[in-house]
């Protein structure tokens, strides 16, 4: 499985993530200094890199305002944990299982008009990163109130 993630350049404004933080500070919390936001993509299949690289740059990511990484995903979740620097946390958000995920059926199209004749499977999420002093329970409370839908999302905090 690959994870597909397009980060915004540098040199632009991330608007989510600017929106996100306003809604931060409209719950009167404290702390966070910044937020940074990115879609997400996992894509399973037996892809070649140069075929997972087309996919990101070719239909994922604009060429000109985004960039995107590309990480080969581990089956081992406790081996996958993420490593950050020191004042950042991260929460990502997930459709639930059962949920129609109606932008990675949009990609699946999307890969076989670039010529990309296999069978894969999509799903898509949203990668938020906070940085300054924010404990679990404030991250939570940012998760539901502000980044997630309980109803047909799930999210992870780490």
């Amino acid at each position: 499985m690959y994870k597909i993630e397009i980060k915004t350049k540098k040199m632009f404004k991330n608007s989510n993530a600017a929106s996100i933080l306003e809604e931060v500070k409209g719950l009167s919390i404290t702390g966070v200094k910044r937020v940074d936001y990115s879609p997400l993509y996992f894509i399973d299949a037996n892809l070649t890199f140069d075929e997972v690289k087309k996919i990101a740059s070719e239909l994922l990511a604009d060429q000109i305002t985004q960039e995107w990484i590309i990480t080969k995903e581990k089956t081992d979740t406790k081996e996958n944990v993420e490593k950050k620097s020191q004042g950042q946390s991260f929460i990502e958000v997930y459709y639930k299982k059962g949920v129609m995920d109606a932008p990675a059926e949009s990609v699946v199209k999307a890969v076989k008009d670039l010529g990309i004749a296999k069978e894969i499977k999509v799903k898509t999420g949203h990668r938020y990163c906070f940085w300054g002093d924010i404990s679990n329970e404030v991250l939570e409370m940012i998760a539901k109130k502000i980044l997630s839908n309980n109803i047909i999302q799930g999210y992870k905090i780490n």
